[in-house]
């Protein structure tokens, strides 16, 4: 089950603010005692307030994939529906994961996934927990993603696959790079190809920075909230340190990279395209001037990119 490990719901944070208003009634009336009580109080109220948006899933979904040429694939990964989509080609073929990015869905990837059938490659499209048709979940975290889509593959015909290769958006690239954790393996990481990353995150660092707003001035204590709150949520990580949330060590790929920048990055700006241009994997990078963050389904200069490096890297 998808129980809570560091939030709180929204009636337990009600009634604690119920409580700080009888306190601060209280401190009117008397001093010391009840004012000192209310300070914690409120400190309480402010850390459940901030740990659940730290760990809060999309607040809006984007549309499911409903295509008849996917198969909806469901498990039951301890207790939590996952979903995914695939699309077999009639003989042994690589197969190409899709991980859209944050409030968006498979559906996003569907002229993309069909450029990649076009060519002869299996198509598997992964929703997160909070999007397209998979389940909400109290604590979001990309951990989870990893975990739910390592078990997802887990159910991929292998007999049928070649090599596996990786295509993430914005989020989704955040999520393969991760991949490549020492902590996480699987067939498909003996069976590696390449991976294309389309105007990736590459750091959560930025991401908190961003979601802290006026009280970035908090951002050590920040730190230390998110991380004590994501070792309680995967305990099987171990005493993580905060460098370990962004690239290198989130996960350095020991493979061939195609990296697709949106040029004028209003969602993420160049930040994690030079954090992973700093590093030292094998990355064919292109900054894309007619290219947005989202919105874009099609585009001719992109897809164009991605044919080449079919036909150079992945043939």
């Amino acid at each position: 089950m998808d129980s809570r490990k560091v939030t709180v719901n929204g009636q337990k944070i009600f009634l604690l603010l119920l409580v700080l208003l009888i306190s601060l009634t209280g401190s009117f009336l008397v001093n010391g005692l009840f004012a000192l009580l209310s300070f914690f109080l409120a400190l309480l109220v402010l850390y459940h307030l901030i740990i659940r948006e730290m760990f809060a899933g999309p607040k809006t979904r984007s549309p499911a994939l409903d295509d008849k040429d996917y198969t909806i694939v469901k498990e039951d990964n301890n207790g939590i529906d996952i979903y995914g989509y695939i699309r077999y080609q009639d003989k042994k073929s690589d197969l190409v994961v899709f991980l859209h990015g944050w409030m968006s869905s498979s559906e996003r990837f569907l002229e993309r996934m069909k450029l990649f059938h076009d060519h002869g490659f299996h198509t598997l499209a992964h929703d997160m927990r909070g999007h397209g048709i998979a389940p909400e979940t109290y604590e979001w975290t990309a951990g989870k993603v990893i975990n739910d889509l390592m078990f997802l593959l887990e159910k991929v015909d292998k007999k049928r696959v070649n090599k596996v290769h990786f295509y993430g958006h914005s989020l989704g690239g955040y999520v393969a790079i991760g991949m490549h954790n020492y902590r996480h393996n699987g067939w498909w990481k003996e069976a590696y190809g390449t991976m294309i990353l389309e105007s990736p995150m590459s750091a959560y660092s930025p991401i908190l920075k961003e979601m802290s707003g006026k009280l970035s001035f908090l951002g050590p204590i920040l730190k230390i909230w998110a991380l004590n709150g994501f070792r309680k949520i995967h305990p099987d990580y171990g005493k993580i340190e905060w460098k370990e949330v962004d690239v290198p060590y989130w996960a350095l790929p020991k493979c061939p990279i195609l990296l697709l920048q949106s040029a004028d990055d209003q969602r993420l700006g160049r930040y994690h395209y030079d954090l992973l241009m700093e590093q030292p994997i094998d990355v064919e990078a292109h900054l894309i001037e007619s290219l947005p963050h989202s919105r874009n389904r099609v585009n001719s200069e992109r897809d164009g990119l991605i044919v080449d490096w079919i036909q150079r890297k992945m043939s």
